[in-house]
């Protein structure tokens, strides 16, 4: 079976079309240039018949950026999402948590545009629109320095008596 280029970079592919493409220039027959680099026959018909069509000449024969997937949300939609959560709050939007999650984000998106995405593809057009995570400015104006004194010398240790407590108790064999 012939080599239909599929395990070849993109790179040594646009090489190979250029060369081709010479090779057929000075003479050589299209059969003959597939054979040489171990292709299909109709690889090298293929070659001639990019350059010859669309009048784009060489330039065909170019490497171009692969398409991929397309997004699920067009950029006007990316853009709708960062008006509904740049300044706004989840609750104006009958959510029951104060701040937005990418969970939030993606449930508003599934509920007013109808399109399901995963929380990876939430965080990154989050990110693509220039929404990332933010951590507070300034800590807490409420903050009570000698609360939390007593709570790290009290109530702590407390904690960590009773929870090895409990390990200790479920811990046993009789």
């Amino acid at each position: 079976m012939k080599n239909d280029g599929r395990t070849l970079t993109r790179e040594t592919l646009e090489a190979m079309r250029f060369m081709a493409l010479e090779r057929m220039a000075e003479g050589e027959s299209p059969a003959a240039v597939s054979a040489s680099f171990g292709m299909h026959r109709t690889w090298a018909y293929k070659v001639r018949l990019k350059v010859r069509g669309r009048g784009q000449g060489k330039r065909a024969l170019q490497l171009r950026r692969a398409p991929g997937r397309r997004r699920k949300l067009t950029d006007a939609q990316g853009r709708q999402v960062f008006r509904w959560v740049n300044g706004k709050n989840p609750r104006q939007y009958g959510f029951d948590f104060g701040l937005w999650t990418r969970q939030i984000v993606r449930e508003l998106i599934a509920q007013r545009l109808g399109v399901s995405l995963s929380l990876a593809s939430v965080g990154a057009l989050l990110a693509r629109v220039g929404l990332t995570a933010q951590k507070p400015l300034q800590r807490a104006y409420q903050r009570d320095p000698d609360a939390i004194e007593r709570w790290q010398r009290e109530t702590y240790p407390a904690i960590l008596d009773s929870i090895f407590l409990q390990a200790s108790n479920c811990c046993l064999y009789s």
